[in-house]
């Protein structure tokens, strides 16, 4: 073999291991994302979480493109009542990419979400609203949301963007609030949502992490 083939086949096989290892590191090549969820180190969800009661896994297709995603989330039992905190995931052949950070979990709530197309930014995704003082089961109490969120999918990655605080005093940001939330709006379909017990992942053969220890 020539002296610049030599050279050049440990820099192409260095180069084809740091890409394999990039797709490891960035959620690629995952068979099952709660195995995924359970491995992943997340200092934020050991803080929080007071240790893993309940998981829930959820799929809805946000893109429309007629293939679900798949979030896999448990309760931030030290951030509030109904604080919920996910990972998310998209397959990608025979396996899954991970679609949200490796170190720190996404805040959805999925309860009374909107799916569908998003108008001001003229994508398909999800959309909810805010309340800081209110649960969002509770948030017809008020006339102000703190935070209306957008999520979609952009290139393999899910993207949370606000827009900002709705304020239903104000008959234009009223009318955007009906058309997420109000009785009559159109979504394009419901969420499918699961729960697993610690028991119910046992038996299943999931090994449980440390940072599900309750505490």
């Amino acid at each position: 073999m020539p002296y610049r083939q030599l050279i050049d086949f440990p820099v192409a096989l260095l180069t084809c291991l740091s890409f394999c290892l990039c797709g490891f590191v960035n959620g690629q090549n995952i068979k099952d994302p709660i195995a995924d969820y359970l491995a992943m180190n997340v200092p934020d969800r050991t803080q929080n979480t007071g240790g893993l009661w309940v998981i829930k896994t959820v799929e809805v297709d946000i893109d429309g493109d007629g293939s679900p995603e798949i979030f896999v989330g448990t309760w931030y039992r030290k951030s509030g009542p109904n604080t919920w905190l996910w990972a998310g995931y998209q397959k990608d052949g025979d396996g899954y990419r991970r679609i949200t950070p490796a170190d720190s979990d996404v805040l959805i709530d999925f309860d009374n979400v909107y799916v569908g197309q998003i108008p001001e930014i003229q994508r398909q995704g999800l959309v909810q609203g805010y309340s800081l003082e209110l649960d969002n089961k509770d948030r017809d109490q008020s006339n102000l949301l703190s935070d209306l969120e957008y999520y979609y999918v952009d290139n393999g990655t899910l993207v949370q963007q606000s827009a900002g605080p709705l304020d239903r005093d104000d008959p234009s940001q009223k009318e955007t609030y009906d058309f997420f939330f109000g009785p009559n709006r159109k979504i394009r379909e419901t969420p499918k949502v699961v729960s697993f017990t610690i028991m119910d992942l046992i038996h299943r053969g999931y090994v449980i992490p440390d940072w599900a220890k309750r505490r």
